[in-house]
């Protein structure tokens, strides 16, 4: 992250970027309270059967599920404009950085290496800081697990620490076999990507030469090699990834079983009714989500942090 806010300081955008990312943080922590206060207030409605309050109900979270939709989608419009500026300003100062760098530095490189770093490095770089998934969605995921943590814990302590105790173990053994990893497999694989550019080029510049003297196999031999370097690198990033979602999918599901079951008993000792467990699953839902999103979120930023930092070596020589 500190080669993130290098970059950042460098393209001199860091109070908006920070006011703009603030903007969009409570949108999910909004909805979540919404939906979870919705089905609580239906389902309330529904056992004492209060038609009148229902419609009430339905009328005021439709009026907030609008203005949450319009806020929505106006700073998403505002954040748009801003990340298109931020992009076109990295690639401009890249570019200029590139032509300012002297001789021996630039052959001490091949050209698919600088065309990498700036064409996919900032790409790379540009959707980490603005792109799905990455770090506008991972600040958003923080902000809706906190509040939705509050809620829960705010609503029943026993589902609280029910949802939690499945939560924890997926953090800590994603961290182990899927986030530590992928910033090396990143890195190995824009370096295998300049290879690949540096082995195709000069069947599209040197056509000519190449069929003068024969050597047309050679040159799709290392073509077929830096391509299958670079699928396997990738094929291991998805593999990882895939294991991700796999332990994703048992603890969530494992939770789920377990919050119905405590769920069921408190609603048997009097201690809860059955809207109070349908608000706590509609929370645990948000707490899962956000959680998963960040994980998601911390992976795409490790693995896209290696193009950051290649891009300040080139600004800083």
């Amino acid at each position: 992250m500190s080669d993130l806010l290098i970059l950042i300081k460098r393209i001199d955008v860091l109070r908006k970027y920070i006011f703009l990312l603030m903007l969009r943080a409570p949108f999910d922590a909004i909805r979540t309270w919404m939906t979870a206060g919705l089905m609580k207030s239906t389902f309330l409605c529904l056992e004492i059967k209060d038609t009148d309050k229902l419609l009430s109900v339905c009328i005021f979270y439709g009026l907030i599920c609008a203005l949450l939709f319009f806020y929505n989608g106006t700073v998403w419009s505002v954040y748009a404009a801003f990340a298109v500026k931020m992009e076109a300003q990295v690639q401009k100062l890249m570019l200029e950085s590139m032509l300012k760098l002297p001789l021996r530095r630039v052959e001490s490189h091949r050209s698919g290496e600088w065309l990498t770093r700036l064409n996919s490095d900032v790409q790379t770089a540009f959707m980490m800081m603005n792109g799905p998934l990455n770090i506008p969605h991972g600040v958003v995921a923080i902000i809706n697990t906190m509040m939705s943590t509050l809620l829960l814990l705010g609503s029943s302590r026993h589902l609280f620490v029910v949802t939690w105790v499945f939560v924890l173990p997926h953090l800590l053994i994603n961290h182990k076999l899927v986030l530590k990893h992928m910033p090396k497999l990143k890195a190995e694989s824009q370096k295998a990507m300049a290879e690949s550019t540096f082995a195709i080029k000069p069947l599209i510049t040197e056509a000519e030469t190449i069929l003068l003297y024969d050597v047309s196999d050679l040159m799709m031999q290392k073509c077929e090699e830096s391509s299958l370097k670079l699928m396997r690198i990738h094929m291991s990033m998805h593999m990882r990834n895939a294991l991700s979602n796999v332990i994703m999918r048992l603890f969530g599901s494992g939770g789920y079983f377990a919050l119905l079951l405590i769920g069921y008993s408190l609603i048997g000792n009097g201690k809860m009714v059955f809207a109070d467990v349908v608000y706590c699953s509609q929370v645990r839902g948000s707490i899962l989500a956000g959680v998963f999103m960040l994980i998601t979120c911390l992976g795409n930023i490790r693995a896209n942090t290696v193009c950051v930092k290649r891009i300040n070596d080139v600004f800083e020589e």
